[in-house]
């Protein structure tokens, strides 16, 4: 079956994810102001409350994706405290100065610790050079990747939705079986099939989708999270049986 990953920034969210038939979650804090490592008192609860596996951010602030040397060992000292709570799966989204996939940071982080499994976050629009980009992800050992921000009004592509869905695609045939891909950016309820069979993703990460209202400032609805898992695996079920 699909994974339906939900983005949740309070343990309600975490809660009301589980409950819609979520896969997953990310957890973070200050989801309206992209995101930033959530504390760890949210994430103790959280993996009191909820049985889904759970991927944490590791952002230590909203200034910039390019890390300082502190903010590295801000990073490394949260890593350490999660694994204390059992948790070893993290999204990262580091850039160089080259707005590249930052390699030195993440090496840093497999060296303090080998045993944790990187996800990443929505890289490959900082960058021109997607090809470069997904090799590098595959190459340093990541798990999943995440297609986009916003998979039809991007910068880099500046909102033209046929160079985002290409793109995309480029992704796709080049990750092939070597990396999980988890399709993101704007899906609702209204909008996922097409997406879906567009791009012929059905791994989803969704965050304001599954809002009600559908802002970033709202709350996980459960109700959005079982319709959107519904319709989901009903067409993977379609595509299952035609291939």
């Amino acid at each position: 079956m699909p994974c339906l990953e939900i983005i949740a920034d309070t343990v309600g969210d975490a809660i009301a994810a589980e409950k819609g038939g979520a896969t997953q979650i990310t957890v973070l804090s200050h989801f309206p102001c992209t995101g930033i490592t959530p504390s760890y008192g949210m994430v103790t609860r959280i993996r009191e409350m909820v049985k889904l596996p759970m991927l944490v951010l590791i952002c230590p602030h909203t200034r910039s994706y390019i890390p300082t040397l502190e903010d590295m060992e801000t990073c490394l000292c949260d890593i350490e405290a999660f694994k204390k709570l059992g948790i070893y799966d993290f999204l990262f989204g580091f850039i160089d100065q080259n707005n590249n996939l930052n390699v030195q940071a993440i090496e840093k982080i497999k060296a303090e610790h080998s045993a944790v499994n990187l996800h990443s976050r929505i890289i490959w629009e900082f960058t021109r050079d997607i090809r470069r980009t997904v090799e590098t992800t595959i190459n340093l050992g990541f798990h999943s990747m995440r297609t986009s921000g916003n998979c039809l009004m991007n910068t880099m592509t500046n909102g033209n939705p046929f160079e985002s869905l290409r793109n995309i695609s480029l992704m796709k045939d080049l990750a092939q079986d070597k990396i999980q891909i988890l399709l993101t950016g704007g899906i609702t309820i209204a909008n996922m099939e097409n997406l879906v069979k567009q791009t012929d993703i059905y791994d989803l990460q969704i965050g304001r989708g599954v809002r009600t209202p559908n802002n970033s400032y709202s709350p996980v609805d459960p109700v959005k999270v079982a319709a959107i898992r519904t319709k989901q695996v009903m067409l993977f079920e379609e595509w299952f049986l035609k291939n």
